[in-house]
């Protein structure tokens, strides 16, 4: 049928058993045929769990610190939800923001999307893999280099809201 970009916030995989329940919802959108991109939150309230953990180590901790910190949220809702989809037979790959290709300005804890390389998107799509994807973070690597430049790009977080503003990207 088409391609669906379904976005799942913190509630919505806040535990083991609403990320099997989002993944169940997945497969059934796959299974009417359609081809998915998941982009998803960290879960629950954990983001402000890191938040007050980085308050308790420094006063003032670096934007570029913050954003290492805070980025590791949706990389772990990202992995657990491909497993969930791989426990029900559904191919599917988590992929970090900068490995999905979202490219961003350079401003820590604030950066706006600027590009977005599909070449992997499309590739991992016509595997027939849904395509789990952290939202709210994205890569300050170049735009006219080749994907392994993202890669060795800063990680650059999008803000509150940032997995919103990945799902509509």
């Amino acid at each position: 049928m088409g391609l669906i970009v379904q976005k799942y916030g913190g509630t919505s995989v806040g535990d083991v058993g609403r990320i099997q329940s989002v993944a169940q919802r997945i497969q059934a959108t796959v299974k009417a045929g359609n081809s998915v991109i998941v982009v998803v939150s960290a879960m629950g309230k954990s983001t402000d769990g890191l938040v007050q953990l980085a308050g308790e180590i420094s006063s003032n901790p670096s934007r570029r610190e913050m954003d290492m910190l805070l980025s590791t949220g949706e990389q772990v809702t990202i992995a657990l939800l491909s497993m969930a989809l791989h426990e029900l037979g559904q191919a599917a790959i988590s992929l970090t923001g900068p490995q999905v290709g979202i490219v961003t300005e350079a401003e820590h804890t604030r950066a706006r999307i600027l590009d977005i390389k599909t070449k992997r998107l499309k590739r991992h799509l016509a595997e027939g893999k849904v395509i789990v994807v952290a939202g709210f973070q994205g890569t300050s690597g170049s735009l006219e280099d080749g994907d392994a430049n993202l890669l060795s790009g800063e990680i650059t977080t999008l803000g509150r809201g940032g997995s919103d503003t990945s799902a509509v990207a």
